[in-house]
């Protein structure tokens, strides 16, 4: 579910997130607490980590070594982590972890500046750029640490007080944690909570086995980050859900990753001889290795689970667990419903060699469907509905699945869906505005459009990003099955051009009549934006969703040419162009490696679409193993062609907008939801 005000604001406004249940983060925590507390954070990891050297001046002590600085700075860079995914959250039970930090490290490094009050700096005189000014760091530390304290307590409690926003039980776990995890979290926060404790009631006994030299006032502070992230910890274990945790383990990961970089910078600081430096670096090593496993086990029930359940048919309303992954995993394969037969192409054909390949049904699909919105029919039937932005997630499904349908499913599956596609189309009719000539989807010529720009971009997708270029032997066969596959449209298969020269010639055709329209280039830059099909996500993933949307973009424009772009207002230089190439091939590859990953990935995108792919990525055998051509299947299983197919009711569409100037009837898309998916958003 997508909730109004959760989008992903301030970061990328196409980005959702699940709605949470129960109490809704109060706004007065969002930006009276966890906003300030982001500027904090970051101010006090640049002063301390980055000018980990320069504490006489910069900060409100002067700390005894540059790694006692970097060590408090990247405790300070973890926090900023946690506060800013905790602030994207639109549930108070996913962000709470965040809450009790501000209290404990500023209200302890608070408590331990008054105890040393007497060696903190003071004001320094500092030059920049030819600028005098003083600079009272230590006013400004005891301001940041007990305005801290003040906005936790002033925010805090109207949360707490908050009525329940809706029904969903907050109380249940959606991705448990394995209890040997909550035991190995629980053990690891009670060890930094006593260490931390211990060390600072008597810093004096303890200074000396710190892996490095450090003040009684550097040992204090650095007590404080243990205890703070050891209740964290054990905060963690307490609620017993990844999810509801994964703001902490993404900053765990962060906080483990800036210490050792810290270490690795300043390797000659700790007394390596000694058991004290050992212990730390394993210590870190330990925390970012916590973080980065709830992560792993968080992406198994959130993403691998539901691939799993797709393609074994298991009850999806079970509740998910660790062990059910590794049950749903072990003989997943054989558990893969296989189609009825081999379809309109087969195993071995260049069809499914290619449709296969990771770049077609991700890549070589987004560049089809931003191409086709130039065709100024289709762009009117996109923008009469208006389905593309109010629910573009299940538009884009639907469209995958019916063309992984036509690629890769059974011939009675596929053919009732290009019958039941044609009375969809049917409602596609209207005015076009610009030339005020009536349109219909299931035109011949735009049904040909679209044919073309999805078989072409596949390929060429396949060959810019993938392995290459086809022989000519199989360039021909692959155009010969998209004749074939034409036949499943309204378009006369006789008019599918047979080769490369003919696909060419047939854009240059189209050419003078596309048209850049307002729509056509709003909707194109729409759909450029593949974060737009995915589902709500939790905000730990935006940032490697939006790395791997950004690159599916760059690479989509790429593949334009020169005058599609300037038609379509799309501006790219060409070093980016060049760039992206390279990149994508290895992306692409990577991702060929594991057959589950890949369908992940493709799940994410179309959930619909990973039972029709799984058989033919898996080579699970059809009950029967062989073939038809369209014409012999239509024979068979007792359908017409397309174009000759559902003439009433596309008449009595046609009546009711051109004569009546009503809205067409939508039967022909409450029929198709048994068998192209949903269209709830």
């Amino acid at each position: 579910m997508n909730i109004p005000g959760a989008s992903a604001s301030g970061f990328d406004s196409r980005l959702q997130v699940p709605e949470a249940p129960g109490k809704a983060l109060a706004p007065s925590v969002r930006t009276g607490l966890f906003a300030p507390l982001l500027l904090i954070c970051g101010g006090l990891f640049l002063v301390l980590y980055l000018g980990s050297g320069a504490t006489n001046v910069w900060f409100a002590w002067t700390t005894a070594n540059p790694l006692t600085a970097a060590t408090m700075g990247a405790g300070f860079g973890g926090a900023f982590v946690l506060f800013l995914l905790a602030a994207l959250e639109p549930g108070w039970v996913n962000a709470r972890l965040a809450a009790i930090a501000p209290l404990l490290l500023a209200g302890g490094s608070l408590a331990v500046t008054e105890l040393h009050v007497g060696v903190l700096n003071q004001a320094r005189a500092v030059t920049v750029l030819g600028f005098s000014f003083s600079v009272p760091v230590a006013d400004v530390w005891l301001l940041v640490t007990g305005g801290t304290v003040l906005l936790a307590v002033l925010t805090l409690p109207a949360q707490l007080a908050r009525r329940v926003d809706n029904e969903l039980d907050s109380r249940r776990r959606t991705a448990p944690m394995p209890v040997w995890a909550r035991l190995i979290a629980g053990v690891e926060g009670i060890a930094l909570v006593v260490t931390g404790v211990v060390f600072f009631a008597q810093p004096e006994r303890f200074a000396s086995w710190w892996p490095w030299p450090v003040t009684v006032l550097d040992l204090r502070e650095l007590c404080v980050l243990l205890v703070t992230v050891g209740v964290v910890l054990l905060q963690a274990t307490v609620d017993g859900d990844l999810r509801r945790t994964a703001a902490g383990l993404v900053a765990l990961v962060a906080f483990g990753v800036l210490v050792l970089v810290g270490v690795l910078v300043y390797a000659d600081a700790p007394r390596w001889d000694s058991s004290s430096a050992w212990v730390f670096l394993a210590a870190a090593v330990v925390l970012l290795g916590t973080g980065a496993v709830g992560l792993v086990l968080l992406g198994l029930l959130r993403v691998v689970l539901p691939v799993l359940v797709a393609v074994t048919g298991a009850d999806p309303d079970e509740p998910p667990t660790v062990g059910r992954v590794l049950r749903l995993s072990r003989g997943a394969r054989s558990t893969i419903v296989p189609h009825t037969d081999g379809g309109f192409f087969g195993p071995g054909s260049v069809t499914w060699r290619v449709w296969t390949y990771p770049t077609s049904l991700t890549l070589g699909f987004q560049r089809a469907i931003v191409v086709e919105e130039l065709d100024p029919a289709l762009i009117a039937a996109v923008d009469a509905t208006k389905a593309i932005r109010t629910r573009p997630r299940t538009r884009y499904d639907r469209t995958l699945r019916y063309f992984a349908m036509v690629a890769f499913a059974g011939t009675r599956e596929t053919l009732k869906a290009a019958d039941v596609l044609v009375k969809v189309h049917s409602i596609g009719i209207g005015i076009e505005p610009g030339s005020g000539k009536p349109y219909d989807a299931n035109d011949p010529e735009s049904q040909l459009w679209i044919h073309l720009t999805a078989w072409h971009s596949i390929l060429y997708a396949y060959e810019k990003y993938g392995p290459g270029k086809l022989s000519p032997a199989d360039e021909a066969r692959y155009w010969a099955d998209c004749v074939a596959a034409a036949e499943l449209q309204t378009c006369d298969p006789a008019d599918v051009p047979r080769d490369r020269e003919g696909v060419r010639a047939y854009f240059e055709r189209m050419r003078p009549q596309l048209v850049g329209s307002a729509a056509a280039r709003s909707t194109m830059d729409h759909l450029l934006h593949a974060e737009v099909m995915l589902p709500p996500l939790p905000p730990v993933l935006w940032p490697g969703a939006l790395v791997i949307t950004t690159a599916l973009r760059i690479a989509s424009i790429a593949s334009m040419p020169r005058w599609m772009r300037e038609l379509a207002g799309i501006r790219q230089s060409r070093l980016l162009d060049a760039l992206i190439v390279p990149v994508m091939r290895i992306s692409f590859r990577l991702t060929r490696i594991s057959r589950w990953f890949q369908l992940g990935a493709l799940h994410l995108l179309s959930p619909s679409t990973t039972s029709v792919v799984a058989p033919v990525l898996f080579d699970i055998p059809a009950t029967n193993p062989g073939t038809l051509t369209p014409a012999a299947a239509r024979d068979q299983h007792g359908y017409p062609k397309p174009a000759e197919a559902h003439l009433d009711l596309r008449a009595k569409q046609r009546q009711r907008v051109f004569a009546d100037h009503r809205a067409p009837s939508d039967v022909g898309l409450v029929e198709s939801e048994q068998i192209l998916g949903t269209r709830a958003p």
